[in-house]
């Protein structure tokens, strides 16, 4: 087990389109903490956002929280009530709930009040997003050789089998199972998810795991709907050839219409759609962000008040990591496949690029801090601080 280092590289975004390398000390873990080494981390179209400036003002912000790791060293407490030691491999949850509000104690730590940023509250309580880096220790994001793991973090054990490119997936998969537990999803169900991006995907495989009767994937993207039916899709709909998306929608149910319909895309033409190709009384879960202020057009009397949809908010992922551990563990499906690209932590401007021009035919790219960057696909151009590093 290597020793822990005296300070940490971070990918930081100091402000709206500007990302640098840098670095920070790394405090002793006190009585009560976690410091865990990132193994891996993934990239996010929230990180995108975070960093066009489309999610509030977090910065400075470390970025990054699909994140897994080990752990480089831990409190007396925290090793006792833990139950954690050095080297043990382990997934943190991205919210740092209160445990206290009300929310949190009916179950619901995903909507703690701590970190409703509406209320005017200074920062957030999500790892990667909302909790600036001027925040001591300011280790609270996952593009990072380091993570600081407080009290109130959500530390979960990964078992030793389990490759990193599997792991990392367990936050998305967690979202996954999230969206399938907010629609009920159970026995023999028809389920419709609509957009294959790693998480619509993943949200295949967890209604496959949860018993769905049939699966059918709607997106725009000829290879992204191919590999879902690798991940527990029967049937797959192109939006883009079908001349009647409803239609072909039933038809690859065998003719009835979906009891779920989970909308994975992030834009509100796709949530408007999920509550138009749902059965009457059916169940439809929202679970793609599409950023501030997009309104969503809905039919009060033929979408609503006639067909009487149950309309579900899914946000974040509480209570899904330990059923996405638990299929994770599956071999028989195939969750690295999904991670197409691998990137140094010094190839993070490079990575952004890749995604936002969808090179190579990009699905999850993700961030390895101990990997060292490749002559092939480094940019000095690109990296800015070098003094920083």
């Amino acid at each position: 087990m290597s020793a822990v280092a005296r300070t940490s590289r971070q990918v930081v975004f100091p402000t709206v389109d500007e990302l640098r390398i840098e670095s920070i000390p790394v405090p002793e873990p006190g009585p009560d903490d976690v410091l865990v080494r990132i193994a891996m981390v993934g990239i996010c179209a929230t990180d995108v956002h975070l960093l066009a400036g489309h999610i509030g003002d977090p910065f400075p912000l470390v970025p990054g929280h699909e994140f897994v790791g080990e752990v480089a060293a831990i409190g007396d407490r925290a090793a006792h009530s833990r139950g954690f030691g050095v080297g043990d491999r382990v997934a943190v949850e991205m919210l740092l709930p209160c445990r206290s509000c009300a929310r949190c104690r009916e179950g619901r730590y995903n909507l703690c009040e701590r970190d409703d940023m509406a209320t005017g509250l200074p920062r957030g309580r999500q790892y990667g997003v909302n909790i600036p880096r001027s925040e001591a220790p300011g280790l609270w994001g996952g593009y990072a050789e380091y993570l600081h793991a407080p009290a109130e973090a959500i530390v979960h054990r990964l078992p030793e089998g389990i490759a990193w490119e599997r792991a990392v997936l367990v936050e998305p998969l967690a979202v996954a199972h999230r969206a399938i537990a907010r629609g009920r999803v159970t026995t023999g169900d028809r389920v419709v998810v609509i957009g294959p991006g790693p998480v619509g995907i993943l949200i295949a495989a967890a209604a496959r795991a949860a018993g769905a009767g049939r699966v059918v994937m709607v997106g725009t993207r000829a290879e992204r709907l191919a590999l879902a039916t690798d991940f527990g899709a029967d049937a797959t709909v192109d939006a883009r050839r079908s001349e009647d998306v409803a239609a072909d929608v039933r038809v690859a149910l065998g003719g009835a219409s979906a009891d779920v319909v989970i909308e994975a895309a992030g834009v509100a033409t796709a949530q408007q759609d999920a509550v138009r190709l749902v059965r009457r009384g059916g169940r439809v879960v929202l679970a793609g962000a599409c950023g501030a202020a997009v309104p969503v057009t809905l039919h009060a009397d033929e979408d609503l008040l006639t067909r009487e949809p149950d309309i579900l908010p899914s946000f974040l992922s509480a209570g899904g990591f330990e059923p996405a551990i638990a299929l994770l563990a599956r071999p028989e499906v195939p969750f690295e496949r999904l991670v197409t690209h691998r990137f140094a932590l010094d190839e993070a401007a490079e990575a952004f690029d890749v995604i936002r021009r969808r090179d190579g035919g990009v699905l999850k790219a993700v961030l390895e801090p101990g990997r060292t960057a490749s002559p092939e696909n480094t940019f000095p151009e690109k990296n800015q601080n070098k003094e920083n590093r």
